[in-house]
């Protein structure tokens, strides 16, 4: 990979490995992103799309916040996201 992908582009790169890290997030328990009031404010949007997956979607989600936070609500279905889905996986 390196041969074909960097040497090629950048110059003064070799190809030894100096250090390796294990890429570690959190997710939800059904993998699913959380977008929802807060359950004690109803002030407080909880955003999060989680990790890469979320950042493709992530022209959808800025509306979709945008609106509920200028509009107090967005025209976008968010009840996939909420977090009660969690709280009845719980039970």
């Amino acid at each position: 990979m390196y041969e074909s992908y960097i040497a090629p582009y950048l110059a003064g790169i070799s190809g030894r490995c100096v250090r390796a890290r294990s890429c570690l997030y959190t997710v939800t328990p059904d993998s699913g992103f959380v977008i929802d009031a807060h359950p004690d404010s109803e002030r407080v949007i909880l955003a999060s799309p989680c990790s890469g997956h979320g950042f493709k979607h992530s022209a959808a989600i800025g509306e979709a916040l945008a609106e509920w936070a200028i509009d107090g609500s967005t025209h976008l279905d968010l009840s996939a996201f909420s977090l009660r889905r969690l709280a009845s996986r719980a039970s």
